[in-house]
């Protein structure tokens, strides 16, 4: 056998060597979502853009507008109840996406001293423009993960979060109403899966009904747990 030859034998035994040694990838199993880890979910950043009202707003509402005679219980100056963002979307006076038309906002830059709100004296520029873009971006709750305050995600279960909000804001009606049940697991899991629950708390266009109603959404720390706990997929845990 010549040179030519052999040399083309052992480059062919050469290359089915290498490639019996190649492995394709191991099929990868997708493993169920641990619900007591929440460092598996998707995390939201906090965006130097949006104004967060747990951060942002009430701690300007409680300096300048909530205390005694003015604008917290048991009477709110106007009739306007500013100590949290229900009772300040109840009022009325504050327009979603509209600050032009929010009387919270005018208040504040109101040009007749016995008008112009605080009574202590004008807020500085930042903070009246802080809460007009609040209101034009829809006067909402917001929550991001770098955000600090007392939202609980650190173990989300339904026998004990998602069975405490229903029941501070939503039993009250849904022991039972409008063939809705949301004091057992199984009416609770009923509109999880077919969508309802979600789009209700959230006010989302095209739904029936907003709950818990058409003015007062729950707060984002809320919303943020019933995610977690659905994206886990609503455990009966």
């Amino acid at each position: 056998m010549n040179k030519i030859a052999l040399f083309a034998i052992s480059t062919i035994f050469v290359f089915i060597s290498i490639q019996s040694c190649v492995h394709t990838p191991d099929q990868i199993i997708p493993q169920p979502i641990d619900t007591t880890k929440t460092d598996t979910l998707i995390k939201r950043p906090c965006s130097s853009d949006s104004v967060y009202y747990a951060t942002d707003i009430q701690p300007l509402f409680n300096l300048y507008c909530v205390g005694s005679g003015c604008h917290n219980l048991p009477n709110p100056a106007d009739n306007i109840n500013l100590s949290s963002l229900s009772t300040a979307m109840a009022s009325g006076k504050i327009k979603p996406y509209n600050s032009a038309n929010s009387k919270v906002y005018l208040s504040l830059i109101d040009t007749d001293p016995n008008n112009r709100m605080p009574p202590s004296g004008n807020l500085p520029l930042d903070k009246i423009a802080l809460i007009k873009k609040w209101i034009d971006q829809g006067a909402k709750d917001l929550w991001c993960d770098d955000m600090k305050g007392p939202c609980d995600t650190s173990k989300v279960l339904y026998s004990t979060t998602i069975k405490s909000i229903f029941s501070t804001h939503c039993n009250g009606c849904h022991g039972y109403s409008g063939g809705v049940t949301l004091t057992t697991y199984f009416g609770v899991k009923t509109v999880v899966n077919n969508g309802k629950l979600w789009n209700s708390v959230n006010h989302l266009s095209g739904i029936t009904k907003a709950m818990p109603s058409s003015t007062t959404k729950l707060s984002a720390c809320n919303l943020r747990q019933l995610k977690i706990w659905i994206d886990a997929g609503a455990l009966n845990n």
